[in-house]
């Protein structure tokens, strides 16, 4: 897991984009992100994900980002898509991949942040803090 540079941001309010082939994979994260408090958007292809941060850009405080994903568009694509756009790219963003590409292709990517499968929870969720104020009450203490 690396460091965070220091473009340190302050956490921030918004909804946390959980970009996830894997149905058990997605639909966890988002349930255990939930018991402790942030809000949850997911999607399950890269098309999916452009679109719902092109419909609320200022909705997301954080996109957790998953780079292998089959179909059309994969979790690099998104990221470089992301990029592209002036709005979209101030969303941090956290790859959370068990692939780890060559140098050159994560420089390209500009990663705010990269977590390894598997992971621990307690080490997403320190990340995760990092970017986003949860918005409900806890539903599981620390």
């Amino acid at each position: 897991m690396d460091a965070v540079t220091d473009n340190e941001r302050l956490p921030r309010r918004g909804a946390i984009l959980v970009v996830e082939d894997r149905d058990d994979v997605r639909q966890g994260l988002a349930q255990l992100l939930e018991l402790h408090g942030f809000v949850v958007v997911d999607a399950a292809a890269g098309e999916q994900a452009l679109e719902h941060l092109n419909t609320d850009p200022k909705g997301f405080a954080l996109m957790l980002l998953d780079l292998m994903m089959p179909g059309a568009m994969t979790g690099s694509d998104v990221r470089r898509s992301q990029l592209t756009s002036p709005e979209l790219a101030e969303i941090p963003t956290v790859v959370v991949s068990a692939v780890e590409p060559d140098g050159a292709v994560r420089a390209q990517l500009r990663p705010d942040g990269w977590i390894e499968k598997p992971f621990r929870f307690d080490d997403l969720l320190a990340v995760v803090k990092q970017y986003v104020k949860p918005e409900g009450r806890e539903m599981i203490a620390d």
